[in-house]
């Protein structure tokens, strides 16, 4: 590659690299030519007690004086972390070194878990002869004694879980002389000591796997790629690496002398780099310093929140003080007051014989696909429809002419963005039980880790779930015990913590949520009397549908998809169909106890309506700032609502969701799409009909 071609090829990259330092990057990143031990040396306990880089160079380096290459030691993504240490040998080795975990330490645990789980098992089996015996056993009595597992299970009860007896019931005559017993229980007892090693040392391979996972997120760094995916879009991703032996030994500080940053180099191929440069002079001796807290956290608190991670709790004090002011201000939030908003009366009235057709122009395919009423007309251009339905973002409001209805509300991702719906929640109410707590980490990090601190000075249980802004379909939701990848998730691009429930109401055993579909129209002020507020329609679909995890719920195991996740329908999961009608008749049978669903669809409908009265109100950009009604289109949205149960039946709203896609509901119920198309306008077809199929609230 010619040096002209490698500026423009990485002249973004090289934009915040000083000028002087380009030709060396180039010359070093096309030999492949790493020369840091050339001037920097590595040592341990001076003056931390871990490795640090320090200068070995006589007269030490200047500022903007070099650059040096380092390689990445692993790349990895967290979701895939685990796997790939449990596979690579060689990696927990070197991590395992690079990280300064002790691996005798894990040796003494394993074996001291041995003979307490030893001693305990043998206090069990003494104590109580007809308790389960453990699956190996059964299995190797069965194997040696050629008899079925459920013989071998029995045999073992009745001989109180001695294996050597256990086989001698099965195989041996009365008569068998002590040789062959003796033969036996040797050869019996090696095999049950070989699979007490093989356990034990699966142990304390998943031990190390565990320690690496936890100590990784204060070695870690990420960068985003672009990927194109089967439908030819452009999306970005995250990938997690960790710098080798050179890089990773980098202390922080707040003034630091040094630069470190990826740099992703298209030569023969694509290959990560990251790079290193001082910014100050440094002496022989000296300490290469980087600052590890991004740069988009200026305010000092914010700072002290991120470093927490690498601190031990340094400045735990200050942050939970933090937390405790914001949650005495979250409680002395006043109730917002309901009442001044009104719920429109629906007038029934039928679609008039001869009357012009309802015009329809969608980019919807699910509206598209569904639309069968004969009132409406599919049409091809914006400017000749009656009705728009677009499934992305609309911006031209101000393009729509008098009588048209679009299918959003300027400023509705004060309610779909999950950091905006938690604020708009904060803001109207303060602390509601119908919804989780929770944290936009980019601009409340230090309440975050206070909150984490508080838990855990106070003995509660820190479980999180970490979530994009503006994901849908369960993508980049993490869900975490630790605060380090609760805090570095937000390096990845802006997320939200939010309180895990950790009590869920269960169905079958399993976790479920509930999607509810709900209509918004008409937001505007009381004609006449302002202080009367606001008027909406707003109505939520009889029919939801039910989603359900895989797998019975335990509160543990967190990267087990099937057993904490419940949206099954976008990956290769078994998807359990079930209806409402179905799921609340069972529901009421497994949960006798408590309420009927009547009164717990009264308070889910409750819950809804208290943040739509909330965003109707509220002024933009808290929340959609209703409407004037001067202006000539009317604005109507529907939105995917999901809901949880916990504790007794307590609903929680988890999120609003922008343009659901409802073909699920449109095969639950055909009349679907129709009800829907014919509340919006009655001109579409039967409304009496339409409304039976909602909750008008």
């Amino acid at each position: 590659m010619e040096y002209k071609q490698f500026l423009q090829i990485h002249q973004y990259q090289l934009a915040s690299i000083p000028e002087t330092l380009w030709e060396p990057l180039f010359r070093k990143l096309g030999q492949d030519l790493f020369d840091a031990g050339e001037y920097l040396e590595l040592h341990y306990g001076d003056p931390l007690d871990k490795y640090s880089l320090h200068v070995k160079k006589e007269d030490g380096l200047k500022k903007h004086g070099d650059i040096f290459l380092v390689d990445h030691a692993w790349t990895t993504k967290p979701e895939t972390s685990r796997a790939q240490l449990l596979d690579n040998p060689q990696l927990v080795e070197r991590l395992t070194s690079m990280m300064n975990i002790s691996v005798d330490d894990d040796e003494e645990e394993v074996e001291e878990e041995e003979k307490t789980g030893a001693a305990a098992e043998s206090e069990v089996v003494s104590n109580f002869p007809d308790m389960e015996v453990d699956q190996s056993m059964v299995e190797l009595v069965a194997s040696q004694g050629h008899v079925s597992e459920q013989r071998a299970k029995i045999a073992l009860q009745n001989e109180n879980g001695d294996i050597v007896a256990a086989l001698m019931s099965l195989t041996l005559h009365p008569d068998h002389d002590a040789e062959g017993l003796k033969n036996l229980e040797s050869a019996i007892g090696g095999q049950v000591k070989r699979d007490k090693e093989a356990k034990a040392e699966e142990k304390k391979k998943q031990d190390i796997v565990n320690k690496i996972m936890s100590e990784m997120w204060k070695f870690s760094q990420t960068y985003e790629y672009a990927v194109v995916d089967p439908s030819g879009q452009t999306k970005k991703e995250s990938a997690w690496y960790i710098m080798d032996e050179v890089g990773s030994s980098m202390a922080h500080s707040d003034t630091p002398n040094c630069v470190c940053a990826p740099f992703i180099y298209v030569g023969r191929g694509t290959v990560s780099y990251s790079i290193i440069y001082p910014i100050e002079d440094i002496p022989k001796g000296g300490a290469l310093t980087r600052d590890f807290v991004p740069a988009d956290i200026k305010d000092p608190l914010s700072r002290k929140a991120y470093l927490q991670i690498f601190n031990d709790n340094q400045d735990a004090a200050e942050l939970i003080a933090v937390y405790e002011s914001d949650k005495i201000e979250d409680n002395e939030v006043q109730p917002f007051d309901q009442p001044f908003t009104k719920t429109l009366t629906n007038t029934r009235v039928q679609h008039k014989d001869g009357a012009r057709k309802l015009r329809l122009y969608t980019t919807t395919e699910w509206v598209a696909t569904n639309c069968k009423l004969a009132n409406v007309e599919m049409v091809d251009s914006e400017d000749q429809a009656d009705l728009l339905w677009f499934s992305q973002d609309f911006k031209d409001f101000d393009k729509l002419i008098k009588g048209q209805k679009i299918n959003q509300f300027e400023n509705e991702c004060c309610i779909t963005y999950k950091q905006n719906l938690a604020a708009l929640i904060k803001t109207a109410y303060g602390t509601v039980p119908w919804s989780s707590t929770t944290y936009n980490l980019t601009t409340e990090l230090a309440p975050f880790v206070g909150h984490y601190l508080w838990n855990a000075e106070h003995g509660h249980r820190n479980v999180w779930i970490c979530k994009p802004w503006n994901l849908a379909r369960g993508l980049q939701i993490t869900i975490q015990e630790e605060l380090a990848p609760l805090v570095r998730m937000r390096d990845t691009g802006p997320k939200i913590a939010q309180e895990y429930i950790q009590t869920p109401v269960l169905y079958d055993g399993r976790k479920f949520d509930l999607r509810y579909i709900v209509l918004l129209k008409s937001t505007h002020k009381v004609e006449g009397d302002p202080s009367q507020g606001f008027e909406f329609q707003l109505m939520v679909y009889k029919m939801f549908w039910i989603r359900l995890a895989n797998q019975p719920f335990e509160l543990e195991d967190f990267d087990n998809y099937e057993k904490h996740f419940t949206v099954m329908n976008y990956g290769n999961y078994n998807l359990t169909q079930l209806l409402y009608t179905e799921f609340i008749e069972n529901f009421e049978k497994e949960h006798a106890d408590k309420k009927k669903w009547t009164e717990i669809q009264a308070d889910i409908n409750e819950a809804i309506k208290s943040i739509f009265a909330a965003a109707v109100v509220k002024p933009q950009p808290v929340g959609l700032g209703a409407a004037d009604k001067s202006q000539p289109y009317e604005a109507f949205s529907i939105y995917g609502i999901d809901v949880m149960l916990k504790d007794e039946c307590q609903p929680v709203v988890v999120e609003v969701n922008f343009s659901p896609d409802c073909t699920r509901a449109c095969k639950y119920d055909p009349e679907f799409l129709n009800n829907i198309l014919t509340a919006i306008d009655p001109r579409a077809g039967d409304l009496n009909k339409a409304l039976d199929a909602f909750n008008v609230l």
